[in-house]
């Protein structure tokens, strides 16, 4: 079956049909080799992680590794990587071996030399569909965040044999926006890259520390959240007005955004943190630092919709969290975020409210019960550590269907 597939691979590659594939799917150059290259031990894998992307993005794999090297003590597995640079970046990230395969002849000679039962998607790159081709292997999306984000409904995860969602609020967000999606796909396993031990890295200050996360501004303004270009510098400066320890974490690919308002009001958000510290000192541009152990410092977190807030909310529930508006759209934030719909927001109309709905997040008892109550929608009742226990579950649980309807009399392959 992988040799039928891999000639059928390779003719549709070669034919105008198997050109027009490749640029669709981004790897619009040259169909030849560059073979196989590893790193670390050789050893079949069970299991693997697909990663296709540039290193900018390899924050979305890599808040997974953990999850993956615990999987590692129970069944062999492996990284595969799809460009030169993020490979050679990886292996100072992770003692999980790793794999090149950079062309697409190069990944269907790699599938067809191993037997490889599962693959792990983080995100909804085009090139995964390129993975995605090879029927041996059952195909499961975990995407790297927890996000309320039109993009975390793409209808891409109809293509995937499997995919682990975080809790309740994913299930029901997939359901209501895509059509004719499977309910069976769908697996609940809370959040597994948050279940680490963070440590306290600022430098101790009596004041309340106040974290300001946004994250990018998307593809096109329906999945455009961010509240950087609009409202991220009154915000800021709002902080400093209140007395407050202001931290400022700008999303990872803030070096994308070229001349834009969203970089300008970086430079700016710098430049006043800059000369609020020649006076008063302590307030920190993040950009190097683990955003979890941030968190641990932090009484009130200041973000946009985003996997951000969620993550927070996992964890420090007990915290101060607000929520920014960029549309200043009350009706659209109860349509699309339940944590939008509960929480402070701040808006146009709102930023300068700021002071007062800080001290609100950190005291107001109902605020509190809100967001204990959306822990529970988002991420179910797992507790530290259960969801990379429920992940491994889950996978394990995968590989046995697999192999039932890989067993099934009459079927000869895997069927989702």
């Amino acid at each position: 079956m992988k040799r039928l597939f891999r000639r059928t691979a390779r003719l549709l590659l070669d034919s105008p049909a198997g050109a027009y594939l490749k640029s669709l799917v981004g790897d619009s150059g040259p169909a030849r080799r560059k073979g196989v290259h590893f790193h670390g031990a050789k050893n079949p894998a069970d299991v693997i992680a697909y990663f296709g992307d540039s290193p900018d993005k390899l924050y979305q794999i890599e808040q997974w590794l953990p999850a993956l090297e615990e999987l590692a003590q129970n069944r062999p597995v492996a990284i595969v990587m799809r460009h030169a640079e993020s490979f050679a970046i990886a292996k100072e990230l992770t003692v999980l071996p790793l794999i090149l395969a950079e062309t697409q002849p190069d990944l269907i000679d790699l599938y067809a030399d191993n037997d490889f039962r599962l693959a792990i998607y983080v995100n909804n790159s085009m090139r995964n569909f390129q993975s995605m081709a090879e029927p041996s292997i059952i195909h499961v999306h975990v995407d790297h965040g927890e996000s309320d984000k039109t993009s975390s409904i793409s209808n891409q995860l109809k293509a995937y044999d499997k995919v682990f969602v975080a809790g309740q609020a994913a299930k029901e967000r997939c359901l209501r926006a895509l059509w004719g999606f499977e309910p069976s796909k769908l697996v609940s396993i809370g959040r597994p890259p948050l279940d680490g031990d963070y440590k306290s890295i600022l430098p101790a200050d009596k004041r309340w520390t106040v974290l300001y996360a946004p994250t990018w501004q998307g593809e096109n303004e329906a999945n455009n959240f961010t509240s950087l270009d609009l409202l991220g510098s009154d915000i800021v400066q709002q902080l400093l007005d209140s007395g407050v320890r202001v931290v400022y974490r700008p999303h990872p690919r803030i070096a994308e955004m070229g001349d834009s308002e969203t970089q300008r009001a970086h430079d700016q958000i710098c430049k006043s943190l800059s000369s609020a510290n020649s006076r008063s000192g302590r307030h920190v541009v993040s950009t190097d630092c683990a955003l979890f152990d941030l968190f641990e410092d932090v009484d009130v977190l200041v973000t946009d919709v985003s996997s951000v807030g969620l993550d927070f909310l996992y964890l420090h529930p007990d915290r101060g969290l607000i929520l920014t508006d960029r549309h200043n759209d009350s009706v659209r934030m109860q349509t699309i975020s339940p944590i939008g719909a509960e929480l402070a927001r701040i808006t146009t109309d709102t930023v300068g409210d700021i002071a007062r709905m800080i001290g609100d997040s950190k005291s107001d008892e109902a605020a509190l019960a809100s967001r204990l109550r959306l822990k529970a929608h988002y991420f179910g009742d797992l507790s530290e550590g259960q969801s990379t226990s429920r992940f491994l579950e889950a996978v394990e649980e995968a590989l046995d269907e697999r192999e039932s309807n890989r067993e099934a009399p009459g079927e000869d392959q895997f069927s989702a």
